[in-house]
């Protein structure tokens, strides 16, 4: 069944044929000359113009004859489609920032929100708002198993009763109805940790119908990262909807180099006609809150039951022994300076410190346990995020060469010098051109544009995105191949990326001459049938 997505953009591509092949063009809106145009495939980059009307690309070539209101001059530099975010946590920062200046600087003109299971409850009042509000940027979503999760069962640790599941079905099914992609999962967050497979074999089938994917954060993305694999793919095969793995790294000393096992396992699902992508940023550290540091079972129920266990001291010291195996296992081994505090309201002092440095300050030996006993502490006031220096680069670059794997950011809608973030909230895109094409040539430029472009569109199923092609949005960006950099570091991560001298969303500049117009003219995408 064609979607209704499909249908328009077929007519659309009908007319602008007609219209369009002549000698003799009318009067377009945006003409955009002299560029290397790489149209989002595989294949070799052409000289060429492209012409834009009513914010569509309605011609490429030569366009002789044609004039508009306004031109751009490529000047040779590269002419492609913008940088499409698989994997981001924006869409609520959009809300409060829809300049967004971090992902804009980044060439990213469109994002997928409401990953890692975390989403807006309700689909169609966060696209009202978005609508009334405006955005520099497109944005998409994905309805959160957790989310979901939560609003039924709170934080319980059992599995859902019939009626329960119920409930959650009907909630999965009004988000696809009102325009989300798929489902997410963060199976390694309360509650959807709670969850059996079982849980996740249902709901997914509920995207079906829909043409929706499901997209999971593993159970686990270090020692049992093989098996959590295995869980994604038997989501796929049971509810046989697609499946997408999610910044998909193989972390902590017992995991390094088992992406060779991970990418082996996902390329015979290829074979038995599973369909699987997966996506990935570029750096060898991540970011998530620090809770992750605890066990599970210790955050069922909230942040008062998680006081009450402690003030119980056997199962206290239970929580600090698994804590200090989990730091040293899956987060730090022997080096306390791999987790850095990024956020952490109750004390900002501590943002920008690793758990070494604090711990170095308060005369602690550096040991798990005393890791673990931080950890704990900073639960009990609140919570806060960290930076993982857990992954090896030779497992980052084995998976950044997989033909499936898309480029994401994994990251947020930021606030101007607060927190201490990670720097793949400003530079995640400009950093596969300046380190792994340019510096490591661990991909072409024709590869890494695919990979941030038309590959992430196919696996949203976007028809009028992701590439440089007549009937297309003109989501586009021109660029320069040795310019285009990121600047943010650990050490001084609130920077901007540098390179991208035009930017148009939906046909409009909001890049022009390296710097934001301040124009919104995102759009709401969504995924009806």
């Amino acid at each position: 069944m064609l979607t209704r997505i499909k249908v328009c953009s077929i007519i659309m591509l009908l007319f602008l044929i007609i219209g369009c092949t002549s000698s003799t063009y009318r009067k377009l809106d945006t003409i955009i000359i002299n560029g290397q145009v790489y149209d989002g495939s595989l294949g070799s980059p052409t000289n060429a113009n492209v012409g834009i009307k009513d914010g569509v690309i309605v011609a490429i070539g030569e366009l002789k004859g044609a004039y508009a209101d306004v031109t751009i001059d490529a000047g040779g530099k590269i002419v492609s489609p913008g940088f499409i975010d698989l994997h981001s946590h924006s869409e609520r920062g959009i809300l409060r920032n829809p300049d967004s200046l971090n992902i804009l600087y980044q060439g990213v003109t469109t994002i997928l929100g409401g990953n890692c299971g975390g989403s807006p409850a309700n689909v169609e009042e966060y696209f009202n708002q978005f609508n009334q509000q405006g955005s520099a940027i497109n944005v998409g979503l994905l309805i959160g198993h957790n989310t979901i999760r939560r609003k039924v069962m709170q934080r319980d640790n059992r599995h859902a009763t019939p009626s329960e599941l119920y409930q959650m079905r009907t909630l999965v099914e009004q988000a696809m109805k009102a325009g989300a992609f798929g489902l997410s999962s963060g199976l390694l967050y309360i509650p959807g940790t709670f969850a059996p497979p079982e849980e996740l074999y249902e709901l997914a089938s509920v995207i079906k119908p829909y043409d929706g994917f499901y997209a999971t954060h593993l159970r686990s993305e270090g020692e049992k990262v093989v098996d959590a694999l295995d869980e994604a793919i038997q989501v796929a095969i049971q509810s046989q909807v697609p499946v997408h793995i999610s910044h998909h790294k193989t972390a902590g000393p017992t995991a390094w180099g088992k992406s060779k096992v991970t990418l082996s396992m996902i390329d015979n699902a290829k074979l038995e006609n599973v369909d699987i992508t997966l996506d990935q940023y570029p750096y060898t550290a991540s970011n998530t809150n620090l809770g992750v540091l605890l066990p599970a079972w210790s955050l069922e129920g909230g942040a008062k039951a998680f006081e009450e266990r402690t003030q119980n001291q056997d199962i206290k010291q239970s929580i600090i022994t698994q804590s200090a195996n989990i730091i040293y296992n899956q987060r730090a081994g022997n080096d306390l300076n791999r987790i850095l505090i990024s956020e952490y309201r109750h004390n900002p002092s501590w943002e920008g410190m690793t758990f070494a440095d604090v711990l170095s300050q308060q005369g602690q030996p550096l040991t798990s346990t005393n890791a673990a006993k931080l950890a704990v502490e900073i639960q009990l006031s609140g919570g806060g995020r960290g930076i993982y220096h857990t992954m090896q680069s030779e497992d980052v670059e084995r998976i950044m060469k997989y033909p499936l794997t898309s480029i994401a950011s994994d990251g947020r809608s930021t606030k101007w010098q607060e927190g201490s973030p990670h720097p793949r909230n400003y530079g995640s895109y400009p950093r596969v051109i300046s380190k792994y094409v340019n510096e490591k040539n661990v991909l072409t430029v024709t590869e890494a544009i695919h990979k941030m472009t038309a590959l992430p569109a196919s696996r949203m199923g976007l028809n009028d995105r992701g590439m440089i092609k007549v009937g297309y949005k003109a989501d586009i960006l021109v660029w320069d191949q040795e310019e285009l950099k990121d600047n943010s570091t650990f050490e001084n991560p609130h920077q901007y990326s540098d390179g991208i001298e035009y930017m148009l969303v939906n046909g409009q500049l909001v890049i022009r001459d390296y710097k934001a117009t301040g124009i919104r003219p995102g759009a709401a995408l969504k995924n009806y049938m």
